[in-house]
């Protein structure tokens, strides 16, 4: 009766927390929790399944090393419940647009907003999971889960500065005397939505000034759903470029190399001891990659991300084109590398091939969006 209890309590707990950080209704919140609960089982019976074979990448030597693999599985099982809501929340950030006016703001008010809370304790559970279940550097994943947080307000802020200065309104023409700062109040009222344009309209006849036509202000640019899809392609990108793209156990790898190797004795294939060599993993990150290919990739998409951007002089047809040539040529190469190794592909390779999916999808989107205004 105990443990059903607690279980109950963890999952009321859990549900809470979730609708709580990502503002969600509760429904949502238990089926986020159950799809976490499906891959984190997933996940555990994965590491488990490693741990016996010998293949675990954690090659941490403790005197109870039991304890230690069991604290590998609960950390690699425990990553989906702080890494799916943490995605959810930038999902509902970028896409939705579902953020917080704290979170608006420019400059550092916006910055501190989404270093803090849960979004700063998801960040380091996620590199503590990374770390203990996975054995990866504890900074590596902490940094990337940083920079993806910072991502939205440091675009936030290059945005509002590249918007131009709002020009002062010229004065109406019959001004009957200077402006004075009583009228100007009166003005910025109006302007800020506390006085209607008919209370604004008495006042300034009872000053003697007639009134100006009242000014929406003008709406903020938002970007569109197309520039969001290729963001979230190259965020994905810079994600899986620092993640290992292929992971090669040095005993499978020794096998099928003697497996093709025919003895000079009489027929039979060599054989060697894999003990020492049967647990070794060697991770290969996209900087690995040999002749550069990997840097090659990441510089085709980040070229095909920013250069709306930065070639503001371009039309955009010529933006366009040049993007779906730097996309394709890097998908070529991806293509290339995931033929090649197939069977040792690991979670790297699969981010950065769906972030090229992205990208490609958003430009295609914005060409068709350009060839419909056009008819």
């Amino acid at each position: 009766m105990v443990p059903v209890i607690v279980v109950v309590a963890v999952i009321l707990l859990a549900t809470n927390t979730y609708g709580r950080y990502l503002r969600i209704s509760r429904w949502k919140a238990v089926l986020l929790l159950l799809a976490a609960l499906l891959v984190a089982i997933g996940v555990g019976l994965w590491q488990v399944n490693q741990i016996d074979m010998g293949r675990t990448s954690v090659r941490i030597e403790f005197q109870d090393q039991a304890f230690f693999e069991g604290l590998t599985v609960v950390f690699a099982g425990m990553l989906p419940f702080v890494l799916f809501p943490f995605l959810a929340r930038l999902y509902l950030a970028w896409v939705a647009g579902a953020v917080a006016e704290e979170e608006k703001a420019p400059g550092m008010s916006g910055v501190r907003a989404w270093l803090r809370g849960g979004n700063l304790i998801c960040a380091i559970l996620i590199a503590l999971c990374f770390w203990i279940g996975f054995g990866y550097a504890f900074l590596s994943p902490l940094v990337l889960a940083l920079l993806a947080l910072l991502a939205y307000p440091l675009l936030n802020m290059a945005m509002n500065e590249s918007l131009p200065p709002t020009a002062a309104p010229p004065p109406a023409a019959g001004v009957a005397g200077p402006v004075t700062p009583e009228r100007v109040r009166v003005l910025k009222l109006l302007d800020d939505g506390k006085i209607t344009a008919a209370e604004c309209a008495e006042l300034l006849n009872a000053m003697g000034q007639p009134t100006r036509p009242a000014q929406s202000p003008a709406p903020r640019p938002a970007a569109a759903s197309h520039r969001k899809t290729v963001l979230i392609g190259v965020a994905l990108l810079l994600v899986g470029f620092f993640l290992p793209w292929f992971a090669y156990n040095l005993g499978d790898v020794s096998r099928e190399l003697m497996s093709q190797i025919s003895s000079p004795f009489g027929g039979g294939t060599p054989t060697i001891s894999q003990g020492m060599v049967s647990g070794l993993t060697v991770h290969v990150t996209g900087g690995d990659i040999p002749h550069g290919l990997g840097w090659f990739v990441l510089l085709f998409g980040v070229v095909a991300a920013v250069l709306p951007y930065l070639a503001a002089n371009l039309d955009s047809e010529t933006t366009q084109k040049v993007s779906l040539i730097a996309l394709g040529l890097g998908a070529i190469i991806l293509l290339y590398l995931f033929t090649r190794s197939i069977r040792f592909t690991s979670v790297g390779l699969l981010l950065v091939l769906a972030g090229y999916a992205l990208e490609i999808l958003g430009v295609i989107k914005e060409r068709r969006l350009d060839w419909l205004r056009a008819r």
